[in-house]
């Protein structure tokens, strides 16, 4: 009979074939986030997930092969409900209810909204130190992208819809919601609050059945969502949404806080690890070296010599906000040579970033066996 340990490596294993894995370390910490998170049944049971959707007859009997374990399918339910509530699968929008396995971020690290503690908070950060951060950004293709504040974009410059997140916001059909901003409740429950605001529900998403599931969100109107990523330029908050044509969500990060931005700026080139068609410039003749600009840099970007403000690219994100606040007009935002434009939504984001991972052949390979409902 296996040990509870070797349960949890395997999930540690299991969780690692995700798009953004879950990666061993020397310590060990990330045993012990698992253990936090799921009992041990919990833990065989995410074993008999998948990234795609399963029913839970279909994990039932997966149970039953890998396990030995006879569960009703109603008991079996109200155990996946529970992980679901918990945060830490996923499950489809309606019912009859289908379950999936959940990433650490986005996704369980997101959904702890609402039940955090210090002890969750210190593993998650030693985790992140140890091993998690490379595997997050080891991608080419990020789960969030920047883009830019529409106010800092000069008239000559057509910004894609992509980039503009007020015309996403008006134009969209989905209901969108808000929700408090995870790396905010962690500083605030650090005794650091963030710098930047004092406003935590910031996180805009669209159609987040699970958050409103889990009472983790409220509805709001597109003018209300408008008015926040308003607020966010006036406060400072850099703009990060999903990385593709239909983001799912709008992050509004700081550099003192979130979880991304906070992450990459422990890299020597953070601009490298982001999406962005977007950098700053500054006109030397134009700058009166006030120091406003590097207030409102999130990413260290910015510096004073001889009097005169200059941009480290390879630390710029191309967000804006050195621009919306420059009164001289010395610094403007360039349009990159090379533009990125993300995947169609946000399964093709992160099918895109699986097939980068595993290689073209092994992901068709991965990809027919879910089709014949065979797990991976």
């Amino acid at each position: 009979m296996e040990t509870d340990d070797k349960i949890f490596r395997k999930l540690q294993l299991h969780l690692d074939k995700l798009p953004i894995g879950f990666p061993a370390t020397e310590s060990g910490v990330e045993i012990r986030l698992l253990q936090y998170l799921f009992s041990t049944l919990e833990a065989k049971i995410a074993l008999c997930l998948t990234l795609a959707n399963s029913s839970i007859a279909k994990i039932n009997k997966r149970l039953r092969s890998k396990f030995s374990l006879k569960l009703s399918d109603d008991e079996l339910s109200q155990i996946l409900h529970k992980m679901f509530m918990d945060g830490n699968i996923r499950r489809s929008a309606k019912a009859p209810y289908r379950y999936s396995n959940a990433m650490l971020a986005i996704g369980m690290f997101e959904n702890q909204l609402g039940h955090l503690s210090k002890e969750l908070i210190e593993m998650m950060h030693k985790y992140f130190d140890e091993g998690f951060n490379d595997e997050f950004f080891r991608s080419s293709l990020p789960q969030l992208r920047t883009s830019p504040h529409i106010n800092a974009i000069v008239p000559e410059y057509r910004i894609a819809t992509y980039d503009n997140m007020r015309e996403i916001v008006k134009n969209t059909t989905k209901s969108i919601q808000v929700a408090n901003c995870v790396c905010k409740e962690v500083g605030a429950l650090l005794g650091k609050p963030c710098k930047q605001t004092k406003d935590i529900e910031i996180c805009l998403m669209f159609d987040a059945t699970s958050y409103l599931a889990r009472n983790q969100a409220r509805n709001i109107s597109k003018e209300k969502c408008l008015s926040i990523i308003d607020r966010a330029e006036k406060e400072g908050l850099v703009l990060q949404p999903g990385n593709s044509l239909q983001p799912f969500c709008i992050c509004l990060c700081c550099g003192c806080c979130c979880g991304v931005l906070t992450s990459a700026k422990k890299y020597p080139k953070p601009a490298e690890l982001v999406a962005s068609n977007y950098y700053a410039k500054i006109n030397a003749e134009l700058c009166n070296g006030c120091e406003i600009c590097i207030k409102r840099c999130q990413m260290e970007a910015i510096s004073i010599e001889d009097k005169k403000a200059i941009v480290d690219l390879d630390r710029c994100i191309g967000c804006g906000l050195c621009v919306t606040t420059c009164k001289t007009k010395a610094a403007s935002l360039i349009e990159k040579e090379q533009k990125t434009v993300p995947p169609r939504n946000a399964v093709k984001l992160y099918l895109s970033i699986l097939q980068e991972k595993v290689g073209k052949r092994k992901m068709m390979w991965n990809m027919l066996s879910l089709l014949l409902g065979k797990q991976l």
